[in-house]
């Protein structure tokens, strides 16, 4: 058990004290915090779409959880200033259990059909994502060798992203943020403030695995990143963020999150998982 009260460090700034985290949900037929009884929702740059499943402590009719309707769920610590974690569309929804996914659904349903000529990685993806209805996205500006020819035949833009990357021998990730917008670039962390992690302050669980996993899209059921870390509620934190953690095993070091999970545990407290991987040198 912690000694004393949990704080997320901002770095170079004054630890801020953490106090009685909240989870709210928002549709266009209204909000209610702390709606509940278990929550999980699912962050990654090594998955297409980021996931959230609620179960309801009540069946909230007002808030028309139906099949397509546009959900966001938001955390924090301050009723003035949450932090939008997950904005997508409900999946399933068996009351008091919903599932939702992210906006890589409308990636998941476009099945376009074509033949290209003379076309880069972007110029593909960029075409899937445009018969996919996505307009809001950011593609690697590396440059590649063009095919003379490219056959898009039929298969949803999710897995057109993953030909590409084959057929180009790319190991570039795509996946969707809280805001909707998409990305397809390499695997380094995204300027953003950094947050430490500290032995004895806010790190409740910390393990790191003893084989590395090579850069790219995880394969199932493999493990992600090169650690583990449970810690108190942290929804300013997403994937594809540079962390500091502070720890006797590792010194002071840095990593890229991979991986985030909010959830509500056994014992009805929000924490988060993040799990990460030393940052790749360039």
């Amino acid at each position: 058990m912690m000694s004393r009260d949990p704080y997320i460090f901002l770095r170079g700034n004054k630890p801020a004290s953490l106090f009685s985290p909240f989870v709210e949900l928002r549709t266009d037929g209204g909000k209610v915090r702390n709606f509940d009884k278990k929550i999980d929702v699912w962050l990654s740059r090594k998955e297409p779409a980021d996931i959230a499943e609620f179960e309801l402590i009540t069946t909230i009719a007002e808030l028309g959880l139906a099949p397509d309707v546009p959900i966001e769920l938001y955390m924090g610590y301050s009723m003035d200033s949450p932090f939008k974690v997950f904005s997508g569309y409900i999946t399933e929804p068996r009351d008091p259990l919903y599932l939702a996914k992210d906006e890589a659904l409308k990636i998941f349903r476009a099945k376009p059909i074509s033949t290209m000529l003379k076309v880069t990685p972007q110029d593909v993806i960029k075409f899937g994502l445009q018969q996919a209805g996505v307009t809001d996205f950011q593609l690697s500006e590396k440059v590649f060798t063009p095919k003379s020819r490219f056959i898009i035949s039929g298969e949803n833009v999710s897995d057109l992203v993953r030909r590409v990357n084959e057929t180009w021998g790319i190991d570039y990730d795509w996946f969707f943020d809280a805001e909707g917008k998409f990305y397809w670039d390499e695997p380094v962390p995204k300027e953003s403030e950094i947050y430490s992690y500290r032995y004895g302050e806010n790190i409740i669980e910390l393990d790191f695995d003893t084989d590395r996993e090579i850069y790219g899209q995880r394969k199932l059921g493999k493990t992600t990143g090169l650690g583990r870390m449970l810690t108190v509620l942290s929804p300013f934190v997403g994937h594809s963020q540079e962390i500091e953690i502070i720890y006797p095993e590792v010194g002071d070091r840095r990593f890229m999150t991979e991986t985030v999970h909010h959830f509500r545990n056994e014992q009805g407290s929000l924490r988060t998982e993040i799990f990460f991987r030393e940052i790749k040198e360039q």
